[in-house]
């Protein structure tokens, strides 16, 4: 579960598992600054993360070693549909084998299957402590 607590700053937000923290901000109408991601680059960074880990799983099952990678990932967003844009980088060309495998890992990663689905926001308890 991750808490999200606003902090003095205006849109200023400290994000935590329990463990970790991240902030998260925003600039809006000369509100909010600069202090953390914005909260869609935040989604674009699960994402990315979540990648680079199941590539990067993918290849210790299969017994590969791949060249050095990198992941970008865009979101791209319009009235009918959100699309993430997602490219892998290799430091030198992977074989036509390798290329397969992080495909496949792209394609079936744990948050670009959560994303592939419809998604529903359950109604927010508002409760005081």
């Amino acid at each position: 579960m991750i808490t999200a607590t606003r902090l003095g700053e205006a849109y200023c937000v400290q994000l935590s598992n329990g463990r970790d923290l991240v902030l998260a901000d925003t600039h809006k109408q000369g509100k909010g600054g600069s202090a953390g991601m914005r909260p869609h680059e935040l989604l674009e960074s699960a994402l990315a993360a979540c990648l680079c880990m199941s590539i990067d799983m993918a290849a210790e099952r299969a017994g590969v070693m791949l060249p050095a990678f990198k992941v970008n990932v865009a979101i791209d967003r319009q009235d009918s549909e959100t699309a993430f844009d997602v490219s892998v980088r290799f430091a030198t060309a992977p074989s036509p084998g390798q290329e397969a495998l992080a495909d496949e890992a792209v394609r079936t990663s744990p948050v670009a299957r959560t994303l592939g689905k419809p998604v529903r926001i359950r109604a927010a308890r508002i409760v005081a402590d």
